[in-house]
């Protein structure tokens, strides 16, 4: 919140510092605009006083920051000096600079947004400047403040705008000079504008991108192979299940692409409550959770789709994130349970190196976790007291049936 405040302090710096300036003729035969003034100077003496005094004890070492800060906290209106020194107060402009740089790492995802706001409050800061600068050329009409002041700001807008409509024109060389300045700068600004909101526009949303030239090559890749309407229909649809649940992004590919210690805290997040669930794993270490939270992939089963059937070898168990499933007896006419968020299954043939007592079928589209058995060993390798203690219970819980 100081950042923002000192921020806002700034802006206001570089918004009342080239107008006092500028229309410092006018302020000099008006007691009111003077007083307003002084007491802004004043303000932003104080506040960049007391952040300078923060910096400091916080411990800023860089000569750069320190520099602009103190020039930001002399009082200049109290000084005898030329009242263009003032202007030095300006270097605080940089803190916007450093404000935003934060806000734009903290928000990537939102960066064609962030890049057009910021790009907006450089423009108006941009704009009052030159309308200042050309205030300040130009010279002051008899009319009060705001009329110059609009006036000049009406024909820098028009200027930088490409617009020009001529009723206002520059009469000395300086003037046009200045001019021709702002129109090269006009033209940059324009093609910014014209170029980020292109580019925002075919950027609007990537993941929906992504998953449209996902959807192109699959409809190519089965014309050229010729696969069945039903096989077509099946491919279609979880591609379609894919987006609506996940956007198009792939669990797996975004942990393989953090280092690891966030891999773990994300993984964890993600799968401890159904690890804990097990009750297999009931009261082991905190080391054991996490290595079996690393180890377990996704893996989506659409409707209708056999996780295993019975007899099959156990090489896996299966923690469900989404979904519904049934368990099917071995004759496949009676369900013996249904399963759904947050339940588990596999657990024994896995630890016991048994087939399979039963057959467990998709019902709906379903997120689940897989644990190999291969994994799942080597884990267990690390830990002999929690293997101990796991089959045992497994023992326990298929001599109970």
């Amino acid at each position: 919140m100081w950042e923002i405040f000192v921020a806002s302090c700034a802006t206001l710096a570089a918004l009342v510092i080239p107008a006092q300036l500028s229309l410092s003729p006018l302020a000099e035969s008006s007691l009111r605009p003077s007083a307003d003034f002084s007491f802004a100077d004043f303000f932003l003496t104080m506040v960049f006083a007391v952040d300078l005094g923060i910096r400091l004890r916080r411990g800023e070492r860089s000569p750069g920051w320190i520099l602009l800060d103190v020039l930001a906290a002399i009082p200049f209106g109290s000084l005898p000096l030329a009242p263009a020194f003032r202007l030095l107060r300006l270097a605080k402009i940089a803190r916007v600079l450093h404000l935003m740089s934060d806000v734009w790492r903290r928000n990537l995802h939102k960066s064609l947004v962030l890049r057009l706001v910021f790009f907006q409050y450089w423009f108006v800061i941009l704009t009052h400047w030159f309308a200042c600068g050309w205030l300040a050329l130009h010279g002051l009409s008899a009319e009060d403040t705001w009329t110059n002041y609009n006036r000049s700001l009406y024909f820098v807008v028009t200027t930088l705008t490409t617009v020009g409509y001529g009723d206002v024109t520059a009469a000395s060389n300086t003037e046009r000079l200045y001019v021709m300045m702002m129109m090269l700068v006009g033209v940059g600004v324009y093609g910014y504008v014209i170029g980020n909101v292109a580019s925002m526009l075919t950027k609007v949303d990537p993941a929906r991108a992504h998953h449209e030239e996902n959807l192109e090559k699959l409809e190519a890749f089965m014309k050229y192979k010729a696969l069945p309407l039903d096989l077509r229909k099946k491919l279609t649809e979880y591609y379609a299940y894919v987006w609506e649940q996940r956007h198009g992004y792939d669990e797996s590919s975004i942990l393989t692409s953090l280092p690891p210690s966030l891999k773990l805290e994300v993984s964890l997040h993600l799968k401890r409550e159904i690890i804990e669930k097990v009750p297999l794993f009931k009261d082991a270490s905190e080391g054991f959770i996490k290595e079996i939270a690393l180890q377990i992939t996704p893996a989506v089963y659409l409707p209708g789709d056999y996780v295993f059937r019975a007899g099959d070898e156990g090489n896996d168990m299966f923690f469900v994130s989404r979904g519904e499933l049934v368990a099917i007896s071995k004759d496949s006419q009676t369900v013996l349970s249904k399963l759904s968020d947050g339940d588990f299954f596999g657990e024994i043939a896995l630890i016991l190196k048994q087939p399979r007592t039963a057959s467990v079928r998709a019902a709906t589209y379903c997120d689940m976790y897989r644990l190999d058995r291969d994994l799942f060993e080597r884990v267990l390798s690390h830990y002999p007291e929690v293997a101990a203690k796991i089959h045992e219970r497994a023992s326990e819980r298929q001599a109970r049936g």
